[in-house]
C-alpha cells in the first residue's frame, strides 16, 4: 500500500507539471492503473458486470482527441494544413505527425519556460539572445508565466500540428516541407460562419519570428473571429521574409485558400509581422503589393527604411524592448509623409508585449482592421 502511495503522489505531482491534455491523460490512466482493483471494488454491484472496460475506454476517447488530426482536413477551427507544390492539401509526414503527438509543442514550452535556466544553454545555441532570456525571467518572477500558456488553452478542443516541426525538419534533414496555420472565422448571431454562407471575409496573413511558426500564435489570433487567418512561414525557423514571400501570399497562398473554398475580401487583406518577421512589412512596404494590403502591422519590430505607402501602418511593442524602441518616432515619422499611423506602445512591456498585452492587442487590431464580413 506505501508503495502505491509513493506512486500515485509522484504521478499527481507529474500530472500538475505536465501542461498537454495527452501527458495529463496518460498520467491520470496510470493512476486509474495503480487502483483499478480498489476502484473496482468500491462500483456498485450492477456495474460490475461490465467491469473496468467503459472507464479505459473513455480514457482512450480522451487520449485520442489530445492527438492531433492525421487528416487532410478537419472540422477544427484552427490546424495546420500541409500543402504540395500546387498549392493543394496532402497529408502530413507520418514521421513529422508521431513526434507532434509524443512531443507536443505545448510540452516543449511548458519545460521551456519553467526550466528556464536549464534550457539557457540550448536556447542561448539557438540563437536566443540573453536580453530575450532575461525579459522572459523577469516576467516569469513578476508573476507572468502564465501569460505564455494561456494561448494553448484558448485553442480549446482545436488540436492543430506544431509548424515548428515543418521547418525544423526542413532546416536539420533537408526536407521541403511547407505548412500553414488556417484559422477560421468564429461566426456569430447574425452570421453563422461556413464556406457556402454568401459572405466573403477579409483575410489577416501572420508572418511569425525567430524560432518558428508556434502553435501558441494561434491561440491569439483566433481572437480576431471575423476574418480568416493564414500563419505563414519560412522554410527554415528564421522567421526572415522576403519579396519572394510577399509574392508567394498573392500567386501561391490566396489562390490556395480559395482552391479549398474560402471567399476571400481581397479589398480587406492585412499582413502582420513579429519580431524577426517584421521583415515581411519591410519588404512589403518597399514592394508594388503595398497597394494590396488594407493595413500592415509590426510587432515588437523597429521597421528599417521607412516610406510612404497607400495602407495603414500599426505599430505594436513594448519600451524595455530594444526591438520595440524606435516605433514612437517612428509612428511620428510616417505620420508626416501621410500614412495613416497607429501606435500601441507599452512603456513597462519588453519583447513579449504579444503574449503579456494578449486581449488589449487583439482589441486594438480590431478596431483598427475594422475586419468586416461582406455579401458576395
Amino acid at each position: 500500500m506505501t508503495k502505491k502511495c509513493i506512486i500515485s503522489v509522484l504521478l499527481v505531482v507529474a500530472w500538475a507539471l505536465f501542461a498537454s491534455l495527452f501527458y495529463k491523460t496518460i498520467m491520470l490512466m496510470l493512476l486509474f492503473l495503480v487502483w483499478k482493483k480498489h476502484i473496482f471494488e468500491m462500483l456498485p454491484a450492477w456495474t460490475q458486470k461490465w467491469g473496468m472496460k467503459p472507464y479505459w475506454m473513455l480514457f482512450f476517447v480522451c487520449l485520442w482527441m489530445a492527438m492531433p488530426r492525421y487528416r487532410i482536413d478537419s472540422n477544427d477551427r484552427v490546424r495546420l494544413v500541409y500543402l504540395d507544390k500546387n498549392g493543394e492539401n496532402k497529408h502530413p509526414p507520418l514521421t513529422q505527425y508521431l513526434i507532434n503527438t509524443l512531443i507536443p509543442e505545448e510540452e516543449i514550452v511548458n519545460f521551456g519556460i519553467r526550466n528556464l535556466m536549464i534550457a539557457r544553454p540550448v536556447i542561448s545555441m539557438m540563437g536566443v539572445g540573453g536580453t530575450l532570456i532575461a525579459q522572459a525571467n523577469q516576467d516569469i518572477a513578476n508573476g507572468k508565466i502564465h501569460n505564455f500558456f494561456t494561448p494553448y488553452d484558448n485553442l480549446g478542443i482545436d488540436n492543430p500540428m506544431s509548424g515548428v516541426y515543418v521547418q525544423a525538419f526542413n532546416e536539420a534533414f533537408g526536407t521541403n516541407d511547407r505548412a500553414v496555420y488556417i484559422s477560421e472565422p468564429k461566426g456569430d448571431e447574425n452570421v453563422r460562419w461556413s464556406k457556402e454562407n454568401g459572405f466573403r471575409y477579409p483575410l489577416v496573413i501572420f508572418c511569425h519570428g525567430y524560432l518558428g511558426n508556434w502553435q501558441l500564435y494561434q491561440g491569439i489570433w483566433k481572437d480576431l473571429n471575423n476574418c480568416i487567418v493564414l500563419s505563414i512561414g519560412t522554410r527554415s525557423m528564421s522567421g526572415i521574409f522576403t519579396n519572394h514571400d510577399i509574392n508567394e501570399i498573392f500567386s501561391y497562398y490566396i489562390p490556395s485558400l480559395e482552391r479549398m473554398g474560402y471567399h476571400i475580401d481581397h479589398r480587406q487583406i492585412h499582413l502582420m509581422g513579429l519580431s524577426n518577421g517584421g521583415s515581411a512589412i519591410v519588404a512589403t512596404m518597399h514592394s508594388s503589393h503595398a497597394k494590396d494590403f488594407k493595413s500592415l502591422t509590426s510587432i515588437s519590430c523597429n521597421l528599417g527604411g521607412l516610406r510612404k505607402v497607400p495602407c495603414r501602418i500599426n505599430l505594436i511593442g513594448g519600451g524595455q524592448d530594444h526591438s520595440s524602441r524606435l516605433m514612437p518616432s517612428q509612428a511620428s515619422r510616417l505620420s508626416k509623409m501621410g500614412v495613416h499611423t497607429v501606435l500601441f506602445f507599452v512603456p513597462e512591456e519588453n519583447h513579449y508585449v504579444l503574449v503579456n498585452r494578449r486581449n488589449e492587442i487583439i482589441e486594438f487590431l480590431k478596431q483598427e482592421m475594422n475586419l468586416t464580413c461582406v455579401r458576395e
